[in-house]
């Protein structure tokens, strides 16, 4: 139980982590003006993708919890109708 609880972190540096050598392997080997547009244009995009995805995660989780609430309204609705 212990080890699971450090994994996750673990993994989440280690991706960190190669992103960043990613990142620099990139400016390293582009021309020096061309490459520093084109490496923070990616960056953008890249940052831009990563908060569109996390906002669809985060958004999903609310609306399931709405769902949830609704779902279980319409069975103790039909609950009362079947005892009556």
């Amino acid at each position: 139980m212990r080890m699971n609880r450090y994994l996750k972190p673990l993994i989440g540096a280690i991706i960190g982590c190669a992103a960043a050598g990613g990142w620099l392997v990139v400016d390293l080997l582009t021309p020096e003006p061309i490459g520093d547009y084109l490496l923070y244009s990616l960056m953008a995009l890249t940052n831009i993708a990563i908060g569109w995805q996390v906002g669809k995660f985060f958004g999903k989780r609310r609306d399931n919890g709405k769902n949830d609430v609704q779902i279980s309204g319409e069975r103790t609705e039909a609950k009362f109708e079947l005892e009556s």
